[in-house]
Formats: structure tokens, C-alpha cells, sequence
């Protein structure tokens, strides 16, 4: 099994511990959309979402799927996502960044998109776990769990939290340019 896809399954895993009834999912760093396709199948009344940042990866999850098992495809950076604040429940990111500045950009921006109570679900390759535990409170998470495990021969932190307060930020960005998920479009016409 590859890297990629111990990671995927293992963050998977983890849901069983969370009693879950999302009706919006982003998959971040959504790579073949192997999780996407996962998680629609977990949570199979949900929105999801597969966003990575490189078009290639994203047309490759896109042509990944099953006609019974559908999921919309963006194609967006993590840290500035194109959706409403306060619009989904549920993230799972496989690849936050492992260096402190770039995972709090990533991790405010998964905060203002998550309804306050939305969990975040992540790994991080080679990570500090302290320093992602400050971009997690400072971002306005709360209640982390942070662990580390190895997979294939690399160290991750794997860490779950759950978003904090419902009020904007000062530094939160405003919502110009974005659509909430039920906005975004499929060949089939809107989703409610």
C-alpha cells in the first residue's frame, strides 16, 4: 500500500471515534479521491467535496468516480478555500504543512469554513507537534488530541479538533469571493 493511502485509511480510521452525522465534507489534499470517495460512501446523505490545490490531481479524482458514489471537485489552496464561512462539518486534510506559519494559515482557514463544533481531522508529515498545537489554538480550535505514528518510514502527526467559537475573528478574512457548498454546481444542476 502506498504512503498516501495508509495515511487516507488511517484518518479514516479515526472517525470511529467521533459519532458523525455531517451534511458537508471537504476532503483537503484530496489526492486520487480514494477519501472522497470514502467518506460519501461513510456519510452517504453528505455533501462532499474533494479540493487539492493542483488541477491535474483534482481532474484525476474527478475521473475516479463511481456513478452511485458521486462527489463534487475543486480545485483550491487550503488556505484560502471558496466556500462561506460556517458552511461545513467535517475535514479531513492529509498533507498540512509541516512548518508552524504554513499550517496556521491552513488551519484559520479550515476554522472559518467549519460551523463552530465542525471537526478537523488531519495529518502532517515531519511535523512539530507543538508548534501544530499552537496553530491550532491560535487558528480558534479547540479540544486538539495530537499523536504521532509512523507510516512507511516517515513520522506524521496525526491530530483531531474541533472548531471554536462562532464569532469572526479580526484577522478572519471576509467571505468575498466564495459560495456556500450548496451554490457549487455538477453537470446534474445545483445541490441542496
Amino acid at each position: 500500500m502506498d504512503p498516501a493511502a495508509q495515511v487516507r485509511d488511517e484518518l479514516l480510521q479515526r472517525l470511529e471515534f467521533f459519532r458523525l452525522e455531517p451534511r458537508a465534507i471537504v476532503d483537503l489534499c484530496c489526492g486520487s479521491g480514494a477519501g472522497a470517495a470514502a467518506l460519501r460512501k461513510r456519510f452517504p446523505r453528505a455533501r462532499v467535496v474533494a479540493v487539492d490545490r493542483a488541477y491535474a490531481t483534482v481532474q484525476q479524482a474527478r475521473r475516479s468516480q463511481r456513478f452511485w458514489r458521486r462527489f463534487d471537485c475543486v480545485c483550491a489552496a487550503g488556505a484560502s478555500l471558496p466556500f462561506a464561512a460556517r458552511s461545513v462539518e467535517l475535514v479531513l486534510c492529509s498533507q498540512v504543512p509541516p512548518h508552524g506559519d504554513d499550517a496556521l494559515a491552513l488551519f484559520a482557514e479550515v476554522q472559518r469554513v467549519l460551523q463552530p463544533g465542525g471537526l478537523l481531522l488531519f495529518a502532517a508529515p515531519d511535523a512539530d507537534m507543538l508548534q501544530l498545537g499552537a496553530a491550532l489554538a491560535h487558528a480558534g480550535f479547540v479540544e486538539p488530541v495530537l499523536d504521532r505514528d509512523v507510516q512507511a518510514g516517515t513520522e506524521f502527526v496525526y491530530g483531531a479538533a474541533f472548531a471554536g467559537r462562532a464569532g469572526r475573528r479580526a484577522d478572519e478574512r471576509p467571505d468575498e469571493g466564495v459560495v456556500p457548498l450548496s451554490a457549487v454546481r455538477t453537470r446534474s444542476g445545483p445541490l441542496a
